[in-house]
């Protein structure tokens, strides 16, 4: 037997599929799954509950459908082609047409959940605790092996060299990651009780599609952050995910690298913007000190010639006084020849209507004094 290359097989299954008339306008019924977009065209997933099928809508077929009607989690009908790949054996359906159908079972499910919490209250602004500002310490409740605790580590060592981080290696899709998500909520909570401070928990993955991501959506796990004593940050999958976790957190982060951008502040800015604080604070100390300083001195200045203006005029009152004491100096007058008279007590008779006839008065001149009798007494 001849054999026959592998492209040769890829070529000749693909024209037995291309030729199948079954293949061509089919209507196929499937949920939505793993939606995605390069350039003009859409990628996804049509699955139902045991098998799923890659699809693509070329740009020229984008156009003529209500893209509105994709959505991950809905059902729809596509009308497709068999689109065969020969170069790697593979095949998807080109879809033409798109109908929708309803809600996929995990939409429904994320709808019911939702729907319930909410009525309950557990979305409630009011039980949402804030975010700490300046973290001793961050809790990461993730997988210790996937891109997203790198991006953490990656943003919060960058901007801030105080805050530590503290992970909690977490399986976040598959078996057991439901109870693996909350035992670590859990034990977060338990260290943070007894003496392991904890700030902030980060919970959440990177991207995936909406089964990857089922376990932030479960109803348990929103229970458990709701619960949990330490505010949480939900971070799950890229900007355009939501999940059950986002509304029941006390924030949502559209990535893990924006809850690590959320949960730390920035310590290198911080001790810049402390350095110019400090310099313009001392630039305005110093404009200060020596404003009052010039104040101080024009006021000593005024107060200086105050006090000498003031002894001045005191020093000119003494003088003046002198003179006046020295001119009005009894002494002096004695010298011209003038007396004053006293009485026996030593009081100064101060006119001769004073004078007893009979009485001794004592005569007091420039260079001694008398004592005399009076015998007559002569008014004017």
């Amino acid at each position: 037997m001849k054999p026959v290359t592998v492209s040769q097989v890829n070529e000749y299954i693909a024209k037995k599929l291309r030729d199948d008339l079954n293949l061509r306008g089919l209507a196929v019924e499937g949920e939505v799954s793993g939606l995605s977009r390069s350039g003009q065209h859409y990628y996804l997933t049509l699955k139902d509950a045991s098998s799923q099928i890659r699809c693509a809508i070329w740009g020229q077929n984008a156009s003529r459908i209500d893209m509105s009607l994709i959505e991950n989690g809905k059902k729809i009908v596509a009308v497709c082609d068999i689109s065969p790949y020969p170069r790697n054996g593979t095949y998807s359906l080109s879809i033409r047409y798109v109908e929708a159908l309803g809600e996929g079972d995990l939409a429904a499910e994320f709808n019911r959940i939702k729907e319930k919490l909410e009525k309950e209250g557990l979305f409630d602004k009011k039980y949402k605790k804030p975010i700490p500002v300046f973290p001793y310490r961050v809790g990461v409740v993730t997988s210790a092996t996937g891109a997203a605790i790198e991006d953490i580590r990656k943003i919060i060592t960058a901007k801030n060299d105080f805050t530590d981080i503290l992970i909690f290696p977490t399986a976040v899709q598959g078996i057991g990651a439901v109870n693996s998500i909350c035992e670590n909520i859990r034990a977060a909570n338990s260290l943070n009780r007894n003496g392991i401070r904890i700030d902030t928990l980060i919970v959440g993955r990177g991207g995936g599609s909406p089964e990857d991501l089922a376990a932030f959506n479960d109803e348990e796990v929103a229970r458990a952050i709701f619960a949990s004593e330490i505010p949480v940050i939900s971070a799950v999958g890229h900007e355009i995910d939501f999940s059950i976790s986002d509304f029941v957190a006390d924030a949502r982060a559209e990535t893990p690298t924006a809850a690590a951008d959320m949960a730390v502040m920035d310590t290198f800015e911080l001790k810049a913007d402390i350095e110019r604080s400090t310099k313009i604070l001392a630039a305005s100390m110093d404009q200060k000190i020596a404003a009052e300083k010039r104040v101080i001195d024009g006021a000593s200045a005024l107060l200086y010639a105050n006090i000498r203006s003031k002894i001045a005029e005191a020093s000119s009152a003494v003088d003046k006084a002198v003179i006046m004491l020295r001119e009005n100096d009894p002494r002096r007058v004695f010298q011209k020849g003038y007396a004053a008279v006293t009485d026996r007590e030593g009081k100064i008779v101060p006119n001769a209507a004073g004078i007893v006839i009979g009485e001794e008065y004592d005569i007091v001149m420039s260079d001694g004094s008398f004592r005399a009798e009076v015998t007559d007494v002569d008014l004017n």
